[in-house]
């Protein structure tokens, strides 16, 4: 049996690159990824013990690995949360915190971050008027200038609504 492949039909490979073994940090799940320029951002998740909130930088054209430089308060540590880039940021929304190895102290958050990918910055940001229901395992994504959260788990029910945000007006006060 043989595959033709003809003019207009192209065939995708994936290609594993050198695993990072020797990079202390780079095991976990339940994290999110963002890309940013020439390299890619790893932040939160779980390593099987307990929830992370360290910020992992993978350059792309050297293929290493770093810590990311932060400075401010970052979040929680946290997994099952929703990341997204807009401009030179990355935001950071939700997601699940606590103590999973002991398994105490766990509840989900609605709080939103910034990381500033220019200069390191860790932001909180502080938000009046409604909330959307504190979640995890939600959808997000950057429309129009605005973070898009779409439905998730609230710890009793599976959600079924959509919040947004404008990321371009901004008061961080």
């Amino acid at each position: 049996m043989a595959l033709n492949f003809g003019p207009f039909e192209t065939v995708h490979r994936w290609r594993r690159l050198p695993p990072c073994d020797e990079f202390v940090g780079a095991r976990r799940s339940k994290h999110t990824v963002v890309a940013y320029r020439d390299a890619i951002y790893v932040f939160g998740g779980d390593n099987g013990k307990t929830m992370l909130n360290d910020l992992l930088r993978f350059d792309v054209k050297d293929c290493s690995w770093c810590r990311a430089f932060t400075t401010g308060t970052p979040p929680a540590p946290r997994y099952h949360h929703s990341a997204v880039v807009y401009g030179s940021s990355m935001f950071v929304f939700g997601g699940y915190t606590g103590d999973i190895y002991s398994n105490s102290n766990l509840k989900n958050k609605n709080d939103l971050f910034e990381y500033k990918l220019a200069t390191g910055q860790w932001t909180e940001w502080k938000i009046e008027g409604r909330l959307p229901v504190a979640r995890s395992a939600h959808g997000a994504t950057v429309y129009s200038d605005k973070l898009w959260i779409f439905a998730g788990y609230d710890g009793n029910a599976r959600l079924n609504d959509m919040w947004t945000i404008n990321l371009q007006d901004r008061d961080l006060t």
